[in-house]
Protein backbone atom coordinates (compact mmCIF):
# COMPACT_ATOMS: atom_id res chain seq x y z
CA UNK A 1 0.00 0.00 0.00
CA UNK A 2 1.53 3.47 -0.88
CA UNK A 3 2.42 5.90 2.03
CA UNK A 4 0.18 8.72 2.67
CA UNK A 5 2.14 11.59 3.46
CA UNK A 6 0.23 15.28 4.12
CA UNK A 7 2.01 18.54 3.75
CA UNK A 8 0.03 21.39 5.87
CA UNK A 9 0.32 25.01 5.56
CA UNK A 10 -1.00 27.05 8.63
CA UNK A 11 0.05 30.53 10.30
CA UNK A 12 1.19 29.41 13.76
CA UNK A 13 2.30 26.35 15.57
CA UNK A 14 2.71 27.42 19.02
CA UNK A 15 0.32 27.08 22.10
CA UNK A 16 0.77 30.27 23.42
CA UNK A 17 -0.69 31.81 20.20
CA UNK A 18 -4.04 34.13 20.66
CA UNK A 19 -5.24 33.13 17.79
CA UNK A 20 -4.03 30.21 16.30
CA UNK A 21 -3.08 27.77 18.90
CA UNK A 22 -6.12 24.89 17.67
CA UNK A 23 -3.88 24.10 14.59
CA UNK A 24 -1.53 21.95 16.72
CA UNK A 25 -4.71 20.10 17.72
CA UNK A 26 -5.83 19.96 14.30
CA UNK A 27 -2.16 18.63 13.00
CA UNK A 28 -1.95 16.21 15.30
CA UNK A 29 -5.79 14.51 14.80
CA UNK A 30 -4.03 14.57 11.30
CA UNK A 31 -1.34 12.52 12.29
CA UNK A 32 -3.21 9.78 13.34
CA UNK A 33 -4.48 9.50 10.03
CA UNK A 34 -2.00 9.99 7.91
CA UNK A 35 1.62 8.11 7.61
CA UNK A 36 3.72 10.91 7.83
CA UNK A 37 2.65 14.75 7.90
CA UNK A 38 4.58 18.20 6.94
CA UNK A 39 3.32 21.11 8.41
CA UNK A 40 4.93 24.56 6.76
CA UNK A 41 4.06 27.03 9.10
CA UNK A 42 4.79 31.07 9.80
CA UNK A 43 5.61 31.10 13.75
CA UNK A 44 7.01 27.90 15.47
CA UNK A 45 6.83 28.04 19.64
CA UNK A 46 5.53 25.19 22.24
CA UNK A 47 3.90 22.33 19.85
CA UNK A 48 3.88 19.12 21.21
CA UNK A 49 3.35 16.85 18.36
CA UNK A 50 4.07 12.84 17.33
CA UNK A 51 6.92 11.39 15.71
CA UNK A 52 5.30 11.20 12.13
CA UNK A 53 5.08 15.31 12.21
CA UNK A 54 7.70 17.49 10.74
CA UNK A 55 7.12 20.97 11.64
CA UNK A 56 9.24 23.72 9.54
CA UNK A 57 8.70 27.55 10.38
CA UNK A 58 9.09 29.97 7.40
CA UNK A 59 9.00 32.97 9.70
CA UNK A 60 6.03 35.18 8.87
CA UNK A 61 7.34 38.69 10.18
CA UNK A 62 4.10 41.09 10.37
CA UNK A 63 4.96 44.19 8.55
CA UNK A 64 7.01 42.73 6.13
CA UNK A 65 4.94 40.72 3.80
CA UNK A 66 7.00 40.68 0.65
CA UNK A 67 10.11 38.98 2.41
CA UNK A 68 7.84 36.72 4.16
CA UNK A 69 6.41 35.34 1.33
CA UNK A 70 9.24 35.14 -0.73
CA UNK A 71 11.10 33.04 2.22
CA UNK A 72 7.35 30.97 2.29
CA UNK A 73 7.77 30.45 -1.24
CA UNK A 74 11.30 29.09 -0.82
CA UNK A 75 10.82 26.68 1.72
CA UNK A 76 7.59 25.88 -0.09
CA UNK A 77 9.34 24.43 -3.45
CA UNK A 78 12.34 23.23 -1.74
CA UNK A 79 10.00 20.66 0.31
CA UNK A 80 7.78 19.53 -2.80
CA UNK A 81 10.96 18.84 -3.93
CA UNK A 82 12.76 16.52 -1.34
CA UNK A 83 9.06 14.40 -0.84
CA UNK A 84 6.03 13.71 -2.93
CA UNK A 85 2.95 14.44 -0.92
CA UNK A 86 -0.83 13.02 -1.52
CA UNK A 87 -2.35 16.18 -0.67
CA UNK A 88 -1.97 19.45 0.49
CA UNK A 89 -3.94 21.17 3.42
CA UNK A 90 -3.92 25.11 3.40
CA UNK A 91 -5.41 25.72 6.90
CA UNK A 92 -6.71 29.50 7.29
CA UNK A 93 -3.84 30.41 4.60
CA UNK A 94 -5.97 31.91 1.57
CA UNK A 95 -2.61 33.90 0.56
CA UNK A 96 0.07 31.52 0.42
CA UNK A 97 -2.81 29.20 -1.41
CA UNK A 98 -3.32 31.61 -4.07
CA UNK A 99 0.78 32.18 -4.62
CA UNK A 100 1.40 28.49 -4.80
CA UNK A 101 -1.91 27.01 -6.23
CA UNK A 102 -0.87 27.44 -10.09
CA UNK A 103 2.43 25.21 -8.71
CA UNK A 104 0.16 22.77 -7.46
CA UNK A 105 -1.89 22.44 -10.18
CA UNK A 106 0.88 22.45 -12.77
CA UNK A 107 1.66 19.21 -10.33
CA UNK A 108 -0.90 18.34 -10.09
CA UNK A 109 -1.03 18.17 -6.52
CA UNK A 110 -4.41 17.87 -4.51
CA UNK A 111 -4.98 21.41 -2.70
CA UNK A 112 -7.96 22.15 -0.83
CA UNK A 113 -7.88 25.36 1.40
CA UNK A 114 -9.90 25.92 4.89
CA UNK A 115 -11.86 29.34 4.27
CA UNK A 116 -14.03 30.97 6.66
CA UNK A 117 -14.20 34.37 6.07
CA UNK A 118 -16.60 36.86 4.63
CA UNK A 119 -14.19 38.78 2.50
CA UNK A 120 -14.78 37.47 -1.36
CA UNK A 121 -11.49 39.05 -3.21
CA UNK A 122 -9.67 38.01 -6.54
CA UNK A 123 -7.54 36.05 -3.94
CA UNK A 124 -10.09 33.46 -3.56
CA UNK A 125 -11.78 33.36 -6.57
CA UNK A 126 -8.35 32.27 -8.13
CA UNK A 127 -7.89 29.79 -5.23
CA UNK A 128 -11.46 28.14 -6.22
CA UNK A 129 -10.49 27.47 -9.66
CA UNK A 130 -6.82 26.25 -9.39
CA UNK A 131 -7.05 24.13 -6.33
CA UNK A 132 -9.26 21.02 -5.80
CA UNK A 133 -11.83 23.00 -3.30
CA UNK A 134 -12.17 25.03 -0.38
CA UNK A 135 -13.47 23.86 2.78
CA UNK A 136 -15.54 25.85 5.59
CA UNK A 137 -17.14 25.91 8.45
CA UNK A 138 -20.89 26.64 7.50
CA UNK A 139 -22.07 27.69 4.24
CA UNK A 140 -22.92 31.21 5.15
CA UNK A 141 -19.06 31.05 6.46
CA UNK A 142 -17.55 31.41 2.82
CA UNK A 143 -18.68 33.92 0.29
CA UNK A 144 -18.48 31.71 -2.72
CA UNK A 145 -20.83 28.88 -2.98
CA UNK A 146 -21.78 25.75 -5.85
CA UNK A 147 -19.11 23.81 -6.84
CA UNK A 148 -15.93 22.73 -4.79
CA UNK A 149 -17.16 24.56 -2.22
CA UNK A 150 -17.59 21.97 1.41
CA UNK A 151 -18.81 22.91 4.82
CA UNK A 152 -18.18 20.63 7.19
CA UNK A 153 -18.62 21.95 10.90
CA UNK A 154 -16.53 23.42 13.29
CA UNK A 155 -13.76 21.46 15.36
CA UNK A 156 -14.54 21.38 19.04
CA UNK A 157 -13.32 18.84 20.80
CA UNK A 158 -15.93 17.77 23.47
CA UNK A 159 -13.52 16.03 26.25
CA UNK A 160 -11.69 19.68 26.32
CA UNK A 161 -15.29 21.90 26.60
CA UNK A 162 -16.74 19.93 28.60
CA UNK A 163 -20.75 20.84 29.22
CA UNK A 164 -21.51 21.67 32.85
CA UNK A 165 -23.82 19.96 34.58
CA UNK A 166 -25.84 22.93 36.17
CA UNK A 167 -27.30 25.80 34.77
CA UNK A 168 -26.55 29.16 37.09
CA UNK A 169 -30.00 30.92 37.44
CA UNK A 170 -30.54 33.75 37.37
CA UNK A 171 -27.75 34.54 34.78
CA UNK A 172 -25.37 37.35 36.53
CA UNK A 173 -21.85 37.04 35.33
CA UNK A 174 -21.63 37.01 31.59
CA UNK A 175 -18.31 36.64 29.83
CA UNK A 176 -16.85 37.52 25.99
CA UNK A 177 -13.83 35.89 24.69
CA UNK A 178 -11.89 37.34 21.51
CA UNK A 179 -9.81 39.64 20.09
CA UNK A 180 -9.85 43.00 21.22
CA UNK A 181 -10.58 44.18 17.63
CA UNK A 182 -12.92 46.58 15.97
CA UNK A 183 -14.61 43.74 14.18
CA UNK A 184 -15.72 42.00 17.55
CA UNK A 185 -17.98 45.12 18.61
CA UNK A 186 -16.73 45.19 22.33
CA UNK A 187 -18.68 48.46 22.92
CA UNK A 188 -22.33 47.55 21.83
CA UNK A 189 -21.74 44.16 24.19
CA UNK A 190 -20.85 46.58 27.30
CA UNK A 191 -23.39 48.71 25.90
CA UNK A 192 -26.75 45.74 25.99
CA UNK A 193 -24.96 44.47 29.32
CA UNK A 194 -25.46 48.47 30.48
CA UNK A 195 -28.68 48.84 29.59
CA UNK A 196 -30.35 45.94 31.12
CA UNK A 197 -28.06 46.72 34.45
CA UNK A 198 -31.26 49.04 35.28
CA UNK A 199 -33.57 46.23 35.65
CA UNK A 200 -31.10 43.17 36.54
CA UNK A 201 -28.79 44.91 38.45
CA UNK A 202 -26.30 41.96 39.41
CA UNK A 203 -25.02 41.91 35.95
CA UNK A 204 -21.52 41.43 35.28
CA UNK A 205 -19.24 41.39 32.20
CA UNK A 206 -15.84 40.20 31.73
CA UNK A 207 -14.14 40.86 28.27
CA UNK A 208 -10.98 38.13 27.61
CA UNK A 209 -8.82 39.15 24.87
CA UNK A 210 -6.09 41.37 23.72
CA UNK A 211 -5.63 43.15 20.46
CA UNK A 212 -4.60 40.59 17.34
CA UNK A 213 -1.96 42.92 15.92
CA UNK A 214 -0.59 46.05 16.82
CA UNK A 215 -2.33 47.55 14.25
CA UNK A 216 -5.34 47.47 17.06
CA UNK A 217 -3.69 48.69 19.93
CA UNK A 218 -4.69 51.78 20.08
CA UNK A 219 -8.63 50.68 19.80
CA UNK A 220 -7.65 48.17 22.68
CA UNK A 221 -6.13 51.25 24.59
CA UNK A 222 -8.85 53.64 23.95
CA UNK A 223 -11.48 50.61 24.92
CA UNK A 224 -10.45 50.60 27.98
CA UNK A 225 -9.51 53.71 28.60
CA UNK A 226 -13.45 54.54 27.68
CA UNK A 227 -14.69 51.69 30.10
CA UNK A 228 -12.28 50.91 33.08
CA UNK A 229 -13.47 54.01 34.84
CA UNK A 230 -16.78 54.24 37.37
CA UNK A 231 -18.74 53.29 37.08
CA UNK A 232 -18.14 50.60 34.83
CA UNK A 233 -15.73 49.29 36.99
CA UNK A 234 -18.25 47.88 39.39
CA UNK A 235 -19.21 45.48 37.39
CA UNK A 236 -17.37 45.39 33.94
CA UNK A 237 -13.24 43.50 33.83
CA UNK A 238 -10.83 43.52 31.28
CA UNK A 239 -8.76 40.26 30.90
CA UNK A 240 -5.85 39.81 28.97
CA UNK A 241 -5.72 36.73 26.71
CA UNK A 242 -5.93 33.68 28.43
CA UNK A 243 -4.18 30.11 27.15
CA UNK A 244 -6.39 27.63 25.18
CA UNK A 245 -6.11 25.31 27.46
CA UNK A 246 -7.49 27.26 30.42
CA UNK A 247 -10.61 28.51 28.11
CA UNK A 248 -12.91 25.71 29.28
CA UNK A 249 -12.16 25.95 33.20
CA UNK A 250 -13.06 30.18 32.54
CA UNK A 251 -16.08 29.33 30.65
CA UNK A 252 -17.70 27.05 33.19
CA UNK A 253 -17.01 29.87 36.34
CA UNK A 254 -19.48 32.19 34.09
CA UNK A 255 -23.25 32.09 34.10
CA UNK A 256 -23.60 32.94 30.50
CA UNK A 257 -21.48 34.13 27.04
CA UNK A 258 -22.02 37.17 24.83
CA UNK A 259 -20.86 38.12 21.48
CA UNK A 260 -21.41 40.44 18.33
CA UNK A 261 -19.44 39.37 15.47
CA UNK A 262 -20.58 39.76 12.74
CA UNK A 263 -19.08 37.48 9.48
CA UNK A 264 -18.27 33.79 9.25
CA UNK A 265 -19.62 31.22 12.63
CA UNK A 266 -17.27 32.50 14.77
CA UNK A 267 -15.59 28.97 17.21
CA UNK A 268 -15.58 30.76 20.53
CA UNK A 269 -19.19 30.60 19.69
CA UNK A 270 -19.59 27.13 19.29
CA UNK A 271 -17.01 26.18 22.68
CA UNK A 272 -19.32 28.75 24.95
CA UNK A 273 -22.18 25.84 23.78
CA UNK A 274 -20.11 22.70 24.19
CA UNK A 275 -19.66 24.22 27.71
CA UNK A 276 -23.60 25.20 28.44
CA UNK A 277 -23.70 28.62 28.87
CA UNK A 278 -26.52 30.40 27.04
CA UNK A 279 -24.70 32.15 24.07
CA UNK A 280 -26.12 35.27 23.05
CA UNK A 281 -24.93 36.86 19.78
CA UNK A 282 -26.24 38.23 16.90
CA UNK A 283 -24.09 36.19 14.31
CA UNK A 284 -26.01 35.11 11.58
CA UNK A 285 -24.34 32.05 11.06
CA UNK A 286 -25.01 31.17 14.90
CA UNK A 287 -28.34 32.04 15.09
CA UNK A 288 -29.31 30.04 11.29
CA UNK A 289 -27.79 27.12 12.91
CA UNK A 290 -29.00 27.15 16.32
CA UNK A 291 -31.32 29.56 16.51
CA UNK A 292 -32.27 32.90 19.06
CA UNK A 293 -33.49 33.41 22.50
CA UNK A 294 -36.61 35.83 21.18
CA UNK A 295 -37.86 32.89 18.48
CA UNK A 296 -37.79 35.33 16.11
CA UNK A 297 -38.00 33.75 12.64
CA UNK A 298 -36.21 36.57 10.66
CA UNK A 299 -32.29 37.26 12.18
CA UNK A 300 -31.95 40.59 10.58
CA UNK A 301 -35.29 41.74 12.88
CA UNK A 302 -32.99 40.67 16.19
CA UNK A 303 -30.35 43.06 18.10
CA UNK A 304 -28.27 42.04 20.77
CA UNK A 305 -30.31 44.13 23.21
CA UNK A 306 -33.37 41.95 22.03
CA UNK A 307 -31.57 38.59 22.54
CA UNK A 308 -30.31 39.51 25.86
CA UNK A 309 -33.35 41.41 27.62
CA UNK A 310 -35.00 37.49 25.71
CA UNK A 311 -32.64 35.49 27.80
CA UNK A 312 -32.97 37.22 31.43
CA UNK A 313 -36.68 37.07 30.66
CA UNK A 314 -36.87 32.87 30.31
CA UNK A 315 -37.16 30.35 33.15
CA UNK A 316 -35.04 28.03 34.29
CA UNK A 317 -36.38 25.04 32.84
CA UNK A 318 -36.66 27.22 29.41
CA UNK A 319 -33.14 28.14 29.31
CA UNK A 320 -32.01 24.55 30.03
CA UNK A 321 -34.42 22.87 27.69
CA UNK A 322 -32.89 25.34 24.53
CA UNK A 323 -28.95 25.03 26.10
CA UNK A 324 -29.78 21.23 25.73
CA UNK A 325 -31.35 21.24 22.31
CA UNK A 326 -27.99 23.58 21.34
CA UNK A 327 -25.74 21.45 22.98
CA UNK A 328 -26.90 18.44 20.93
CA UNK A 329 -26.65 20.10 17.81
CA UNK A 330 -23.37 21.13 18.21
CA UNK A 331 -22.00 17.32 19.10
CA UNK A 332 -23.77 16.10 16.11
CA UNK A 333 -22.50 19.05 13.81
CA UNK A 334 -19.43 20.83 14.99
CA UNK A 335 -17.85 17.78 17.34
CA UNK A 336 -13.96 17.39 16.70
CA UNK A 337 -13.42 13.98 15.74
CA UNK A 338 -15.90 13.79 13.15
CA UNK A 339 -15.15 16.98 11.57
CA UNK A 340 -11.83 14.90 11.33
CA UNK A 341 -12.98 12.18 9.77
CA UNK A 342 -15.08 14.67 7.27
CA UNK A 343 -12.24 16.44 6.22
CA UNK A 344 -10.05 13.66 5.93
CA UNK A 345 -12.71 11.63 3.83
CA UNK A 346 -12.45 15.15 1.68
CA UNK A 347 -8.29 15.12 1.77
CA UNK A 348 -8.14 11.41 0.59
CA UNK A 349 -11.17 11.38 -1.93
Amino acid sequence: MNSTKLLVINYAMDEENQVFSHQIELVNQLAIHFDSVTVLTGQKGICRVPNNVQVINFEWLAGKKVSSLLRFLGKFLQTIRNDRFTVLFSHMTSTHSFFISPVTKLLRLKHYLWYAHASNGLHLRVTRLLTNGIITSTPGSCPLAGEKIYPIGQSIDKNKFEKRQLLNYPIKNFVHIGRLDPSKNIDLIIKSVELYRKTYPELTLEIVGSPSSDLHKNYAQDLKAKFSLTPYNVWLKFTPYVQRENLPKLLRSKDGFIHSFQGSLDKTLVEATFSGLPTITINTEYLNFFGSWSASNNSDDLTLDSETLALLKLSKSDINLEVERRYELAVAKHELDGWVDRLVKILKS
